[in-house]
């Protein structure tokens, strides 16, 4: 987008991009990194046409497979690796997107800060298009980065960048999506929630037009699965690529439109009133942070119930797609056992402990929205201490954090032991499993809660730190990232369960480190000046 003659557009795009200086190349170097560590790893585990074509058929029979992935409609490298990245590359570009644009539209405006900026001399959408811009470019970087690597290790460029570009746009039409949320709501979570919202419902619709032959249409219904229709690799359908613009286009026109005529700091649908009276669960300061949390706990606990029964009923199809001894080998590596079921159920908690650690920062980072926005003065006016205030929404991190790894284990359990007729069983290795990230989730929680109480304005870094951690143990392995490396991440060091021993020296070390940093987070929140 250019300039457009909106006054401020080329200083809030400066003043965008040095505010997301770490987290936009941190996004950017998962994506290509994930696509470009599946193409080499899947040119070493297939090198020849007949193993290929054997793991293509135990993708055709596998219908959790195809869920999660996709269809796989031929066996070279290139339909394979699109197979494995463009769908999962597509929802993680969406997310990235989601977050950036309402960070820097409804959510400045919330807090008052795009306030300030409007009293200067700034065009009422040159917000809104600066951060459009940014996302924009950053998506279509990171498709082209994308096409460009791909070729280096044995893909062919067209498929690469056909590849690339699909992923892009898919952010880009979520990109506008956030932009119409963030004009409709006016509480940044709200338009967050109804975003990431439609991004599961458009995957969900995804994954059904895949798994039946005689409903692939519903593909043309989702935004995912207009990645799909370019089929890389297989067809290279450069046109499929206008729906996606065609799409994105009207999305941020539309978007444009309603904040002209919405009022400023408002959504065009109005917030719903709190009751006239406060509920006997909602006084004092823990039940100021239940009021706070509870929806988003819901949200997410209902969220990972589906996810963990989804996940659960895959269980029975691990073995048909692992006949390559290299398969299994990799398998073992990621969930630390040789029987298949372990290790791919060990692999899938440790992304729910990722998530739970997810949930947890969101609670510790929206207690230094109150401090920023001013609100936690109004709650200090009165009787309770910081000691208190502070630890009334770390217990509710950590207890939200455990709500949900409870979810996660009863819905893997539950799926995989209808599955194998032993429910009993495989709850208890479930709930065995979620135990073990626990500590691992709260070490991260208190670290972040350090930041906040020693460094506040750096509390969002906890999502970078975060960010990293979920990346060497989701992709490091792959990459071949040294151990001394990996061992930075509390998630390497939890035991890979079901199917291993476990060893309580890092559990009980993580739990102390976590211990201490509480410690040390509440001497220093009551020493330091408050709106620091």
């Amino acid at each position: 987008m250019s300039d457009g003659g909106l006054a401020g557009l080329r200083e809030l795009s400066k003043l965008a991009s040095r505010r997301d200086r770490i987290i936009l190349p941190l996004w950017a170097y998962a994506l290509i990194g994930s696509a470009a560590s599946t193409a080499y790893s899947i040119k070493g585990l297939f090198p020849d046409a007949s193993s290929r074509q054997d793991f293509a058929e135990g993708i055709g029979a596998a219908s959790g497979a195809i869920a999660l992935y996709g269809r796989l409609d031929e066996n070279s490298l290139g339909a394979i690796t699109t197979w494995r990245s463009l769908v999962l590359g597509a929802v993680l570009a969406a997310i990235m997107s989601i977050l950036l644009v309402v960070r820097h539209t409804r959510a400045e405006e919330q807090t008052g800060r795009q306030e300030l900026v409007a009293s200067g001399v700034v065009d009422r959408r040159a917000p809104l298009v600066a951060v459009l811009r940014l996302v924009i470019g950053v998506n279509l970087g990171v498709g082209l980065i994308i096409g460009a690597v791909l070729p280096v290790i044995g893909l062919g460029a067209a498929g690469a960048f056909a590849l690339g570009l699909s992923m892009a746009a898919c952010g880009i039409v979520f990109a506008g999506i956030a932009a119409v949320c963030a004009q409709l709501f006016e509480a940044s979570r709200t338009a967050n929630s109804v975003a990431l919202t439609l991004l599961a419902a458009f995957y969900l619709v995804r994954a059904a037009g895949d798994m039946s032959d005689d409903a692939q249409w519903l593909r043309w219904l989702s935004p995912v699965g207009w990645a799909e229709e370019v089929q890389p690799y297989t067809g290279d359908r450069w046109w499929a690529l206008a729906i996606p613009v065609v799409a994105a286009a009207i999305l941020i026109a539309l978007a444009l439109r309603l904040l002209d005529r919405r009022d400023f700091a408002s959504g065009v649908l109005p917030g719903r009133p709190g009751p006239a009276y406060a509920g006997a669960g909602t006084l004092g300061t823990f039940g100021l942070a239940w009021r706070m949390h509870r929806g988003s706990l819901f949200g997410w606990s209902i969220g990972v119930l589906v996810a963990a029964l989804v996940f659960g009923s895959f269980v029975k199809d691990v073995d048909l797609l692992t006949d390559s001894d290299r398969v299994q080998e990799i398998m073992a590596e990621l969930g630390g056992s040789q029987n298949m079921a372990d290790a791919y159920v060990s692999s899938i908690v440790g992304v729910f402990g990722i998530l739970a650690a997810v949930f947890a920062l969101t609670v510790i980072v929206r207690a230094r929205g109150e401090e920023a926005g001013g609100r936690i003065e109004l709650v200090f006016a009165g009787t309770p201490s910081r000691a208190r205030w502070l630890l009334s929404h770390l217990v509710f991190a950590v207890a939200g954090a455990v709500v949900i790894l409870v979810a996660a284990a009863f819905g893997m359990g539950l799926s995989q032991g209808l599955g194998a007729h032993d429910v009993g069983g495989a709850l208890g290795d479930a709930f065995g499993a979620v135990s073990a990230q626990l500590p691992a989730v709260v070490l991260i929680a208190a670290l972040t809660v350090l930041l906040f109480a020693v460094v506040p304005r750096w509390t969002s870094a906890g999502w970078g730190m975060l960010g990293l951690f979920a990346f060497l143990t989701l992709v490091g392995p792959q990459l071949k990232v040294s151990q001394y490396v990996l061992d930075v991440s509390p998630f390497t060091h939890v035991p890979k369960l079901p199917g291993n021993d476990v060893s309580a020296t890092p559990l009980v070390v993580m739990a102390a480190l976590a211990v201490v940093g509480v410690a040390a987070t509440l001497v220093a929140f009551r020493r330091r000046d408050l709106l620091a």
